[in-house]
């Protein structure tokens, strides 16, 4: 049986600590995706459009109800590394992506080359909204390993778009979500973006009952 654990880690003089740092990872994770899960929820209210569904989009789901292969990819069973939620009310849809880490993005190299990311002091963690009020949605062009809207330093707006359809797509830092105050003028100012396009679709509650 061969395990393969990162950075010689499976040397025995450094098992119990790289235990310690799972058992510490795991504890973070949790922290950041409650965190995140709060956030979705809160901006869901803000906008009075009600979440509609997740999707991976760097991995499959996670298995599960018993099904799964042991050897499906590690990324797998990591969902929030890059997902999407997704909001929507009649033929208004706003997904929000949330790309954990870009440092796959950002040294251009394969998912499983991990030691090759660029370093995690480096990449960035963001968030991507992306708007539609139309039959157009065509997610594949987001989330192309080769679109420089997923490198850490690209924090702009942008559009993706099919004859006269459009999807509108505005990129921040999370660190723009950091609290009520920023999150709120981060809101205002996708909504800015969106009106600046003659799209008055979505509007920001004052008070969330």
């Amino acid at each position: 049986m061969k395990l393969c654990l990162i950075g010689g880690l499976n040397k025995m003089d450094n098992f119990e600590n790289m235990l310690a740092n799972v058992r510490d990872s795991f504890r973070l994770l949790y922290l950041f995706n409650r965190r995140i899960l709060d956030l979705m929820n809160y901006i869901g209210k803000k906008i009075k459009i009600p979440y509609y569904g997740g999707y991976s989009k760097f991995s499959f789901s996670s298995p599960k109800d018993g099904r799964g292969n042991l050897d499906n990819c590690a990324w797998d069973w990591l969902n929030l590394y890059f997902y999407e939620f997704h909001f929507c009310i009649e033929n208004i849809r706003l997904s929000v992506i949330l790309q954990s880490d870009t440092g796959m993005w950002d040294a251009d190299v394969d998912y499983l080359d991990i030691e090759k990311f660029e370093k995690t002091f480096k990449s960035k963690t963001k968030l991507i909204f992306v708007f539609n009020n139309n039959d157009y949605w065509d997610f594949d062009k987001i989330t192309d390993d080769k679109n420089q809207n997923l490198k850490g330093e690209y924090l702009e707006t942008f559009e993706i778009s099919d004859s006269n359809k459009s999807m509108y797509c505005m990129v921040f830092n999370i660190n723009e979500f950091k609290n009520k105050i920023s999150t709120d003028n981060s809101l205002n100012k996708f909504i800015n973006y969106l009106n600046k396009n003659n799209i008055y679709d979505i509007k920001i509650i004052d008070e969330i009952l």
